[in-house]
């Protein structure tokens, strides 16, 4: 079942997108160190689907910044039963949604964008 926030989106993702992951397309996403910007984005709307909250980090620089990778890491591609969990998702709040809607806008965040860094974060 594809989310109906994604079928709204202007950069709809194709249909049976998801059908076709493994526990094992999780654990190749998981291993990634550092993630491309469109894995990490894709996570991070998942941290936002399911209300995990980010690390809140300082970098060099000693900025503020806030982290989805090592909680999607940790809370979502652990998750025995997350394809499920997605497929069942079906109730946004209106803050969860407009958070997520920004991703949708991004050019950077494209299917084509995803395929191109994970065959396994494509499939998600």
């Amino acid at each position: 079942m594809v989310h109906p926030l994604i079928l709204r989106s202007p950069n709809c993702w194709p249909p049976g997108a998801g059908g076709g992951l493994s526990m094992r397309d999780l654990s190749e996403i998981k291993a990634l160190k550092k993630p491309p910007p469109p894995v990490r984005m894709l996570m991070e709307v998942c941290c936002l689907l399911f209300q995990i909250e980010p690390v809140k980090t300082f970098d060099e620089r000693a900025r503020k910044r806030i982290d989805y990778w090592e909680p999607a890491r940790r809370y979502l591609l652990s998750d025995p039963f997350l394809l499920s969990k997605l497929r069942s998702k079906q109730d946004l709040e209106p803050a969860q949604r407009a958070k997520i809607q920004k991703y949708f806008k991004d050019p950077n965040f494209t299917s084509e964008r995803v395929l191109k860094c994970s065959k396994a974060a494509y499939e998600l």
